[in-house]
């Protein structure tokens, strides 16, 4: 499994995809600009701050603090792209056949 596999696990489409490769469906296959693409990464990266940060005031064990990252890195991003790629399969499977030469590996 790549890592996008991690950050986009509910779509089958996705996980076997590097993270470049998913940017690319990223753009490619929502009606997204790129600085918007951008501003909803800073997001991702905000929410995922926001829950780390959260645990580790909850306690001081450092097992804590590694499942708040854990859960920061990989809760936020699989929901926000189960939400955005849910209904756009196909157009990501059709994407991915018209631009094969950038999805072989």
């Amino acid at each position: 499994m790549k890592l996008a596999g991690l950050f986009a696990f509910t779509i089958p489409e996705l996980r076997k995809l590097s993270l470049a490769q998913l940017l690319k469906v990223w753009h490619g296959c929502t009606p997204y600009e790129q600085p918007v693409i951008y501003f909803h990464l800073v997001l991702l990266m905000a929410c995922a701050s926001l829950i780390f940060n959260a645990a580790m005031r909850v306690s001081d064990l450092f097992a804590i603090d590694m499942a708040g990252l854990g859960v920061g890195l990989l809760l936020p991003p699989n929901i926000y792209f189960h939400c955005v790629f849910k209904d756009r399969r196909p157009a990501i499977r059709q994407f991915i056949e018209e631009h094969w030469e950038m999805f072989r590996s």
